[in-house]
């Protein structure tokens, strides 16, 4: 079966490297230049494997990551970073990436280990796409199905526009959504659109989710964008 790598690289001296180096190894390689674009690509073309640059920025690609496997795509992710450091490397994994390469780029021992995730993925039984049913981060459960939202086994009683507003951030995690995104998401008509109203139904949502005694923001503002969701990067996973 032929071996198919999408790389996702703005820098064309990277790609134009990297696709000599994939030629010898028989290796078929298609270009992406913007992560934000990954989703929309995955509807035309299911590539063997993704090669990710980091640095677009970090928290986009991070953000990318969670997206792309709540979508049910499950294919190796491998990151490429000019960052060195270990909280980087540690967050991109908890993300969902199966390795990280720091630059300099070897190209051999990209293709190495391109070979070598997909060793381990094709021998494992759950190579076909999940469902993600439910999403944790901290002590909150969000139940997609049920469409109910827990904290340590309680049910918050969130109600339905509370739960569409979760659900974006949720599938949107550090990425910065303008008002205007969010309204977009939560599908709202030219009628029913209002800042204001979006301002309030944060404020609800912050309340529920967010305690007092923790000092970690889940929902942040970004004064003159709008918000942005920061789940514990070490607490957050997909559960089923």
């Amino acid at each position: 079966m032929t071996t198919h790598i999408l790389v996702v690289e703005p820098d064309h001296t990277v790609r134009d490297m990297l696709r000599a180096c994939f030629h010898k190894y028989q290796i078929e390689m298609s270009v992406l230049y913007d992560a934000s674009l990954l989703l929309a690509r995955m509807e035309k073309e299911i590539p063997s494997a993704i090669v990710l640059r980091a640095d677009q920025p970090v928290s986009d690609a991070h953000g990318t990551i969670g997206r792309l496997r709540q979508a049910g795509h499950d294919m190796p992710v491998i990151v490429l970073s000019r960052s060195p450091d270990i909280a980087d490397k540690v967050l991109a994994l908890e993300f969902g990436a199966d390795d990280y390469l720091v630059d300099p780029i070897n190209p051999t021992e990209l293709a190495a280990r391109i070979r070598s995730v997909l060793r381990r993925f094709n021998a494992s039984p759950q190579a076909t796409p999940e469902i993600r049913e439910c999403y944790r981060f901290g002590d909150i459960e969000v139940d997609f199905l049920a469409r109910r939202v827990y904290r340590a086994g309680q049910d918050l009683g969130l109600r339905e526009s509370e739960f569409a507003l979760l659900k974006v951030f949720v599938l949107h995690p550090m990425r910065a959504l303008t008002r205007t995104n969010m309204l977009s998401l939560l599908g709202k008509t030219a009628l029913e659109q209002s800042e204001r109203g979006l301002d309030v139904l944060v404020f609800r949502l912050r309340a529920l989710i967010e305690q007092a005694s923790d000092s970690h923001r889940y929902i942040q503002t970004m004064r003159g964008k709008g918000y942005i969701f920061v789940p514990h990067p070490a607490s957050l996973r997909f559960t089923r």
